[in-house]
């Protein structure tokens, strides 16, 4: 059990962030060689977007079929992905239960530094084809889950966001995940889905999921693309 020096030395050091997705810029998953080779590491995903192939700094090539039953979500191909190659794979604005085929930019990705400094290649959501937006918000967005991030945690308060969409009850939910890699998801917010307004929603106190655990913000009722969509949060990491 943490002390209570250190808990308020956390509490503290605290630091409020705003984290902002738009339209086809959310990260499904992040993705950093790890090999240690001498190879270019490279990341392609079809123009079809039914398979994603990465090849490691060591030259090892993992091509993942999207369109079949056994890699058709996001949780079974980061499984995969993170068992067969060089690679760290972590996912970032999305869920494990959503449809990877045909749900993803198709393109050669090119590697980019993150905001913590990583060589990483992002995998970019198609909005339109998942007609949903996604946000996740953890104590950073490494492509490993640290044991540093599972001694803090995040307390979210507020979010809004703009979608063009079918306006739903229950459209608007919040998911905390837990476990091993995050790999639990459970649903604990839900309201109204407003079509094409501004729309924030305040959390009053905050909702905290717990040292070490993530939460994501999903918009659905059938998104479809638009200039304007975005979906954004203001939150504290301590």
């Amino acid at each position: 059990m943490a002390s209570q020096d250190y808990l308020l030395t956390r509490k503290l050091a605290a630091k409020e962030e705003y984290h902002r997705r738009a339209n086809d810029k959310m990260v499904v998953m992040r993705i950093r060689d790890i090999a240690g080779g001498s190879s270019t590491p490279t990341v392609v995903l079809s123009d079809t977007q039914s398979d994603i192939t990465i090849t490691d700094s060591d030259g090892n090539i993992t091509t993942a079929d999207l369109s079949d039953g056994s890699y058709d979500t996001v949780g079974e191909v980061v499984d995969y992905l993170n068992a067969a190659t060089g690679f760290e794979v972590r996912i970032m604005d999305a869920l494990r239960s959503d449809a990877s085929d045909d749900m993803w930019l198709g393109t050669t990705y090119a590697a980019r530094t993150s905001s913590d400094g990583e060589s990483v290649f992002d995998i970019l959501q198609d909005s339109s084809n998942l007609a949903s937006y996604r946000l996740r918000l953890s104590y950073d967005r490494l492509a490993s889950i640290t044991p540093m991030s599972k001694s803090h945690r995040i307390t979210l308060k507020k979010f809004d966001y703009y979608a063009d969409l079918t306006a739903t009850v229950g459209g608007i939910k919040i998911y905390k995940t837990f476990g091993n890699d995050q790999q639990t998801e459970v649903q604990i917010y839900s309201n109204a889905s407003i079509d094409t307004t501004d729309t924030e929603i305040d959390l009053d106190n905050g909702i905290t999921p717990g040292e070490g655990n993530e939460l994501v913000i999903a918009v659905d009722s059938t998104v479809v693309n638009h200039a304007s969509g975005y979906v954004q949060a203001q939150f504290n990491r301590e």
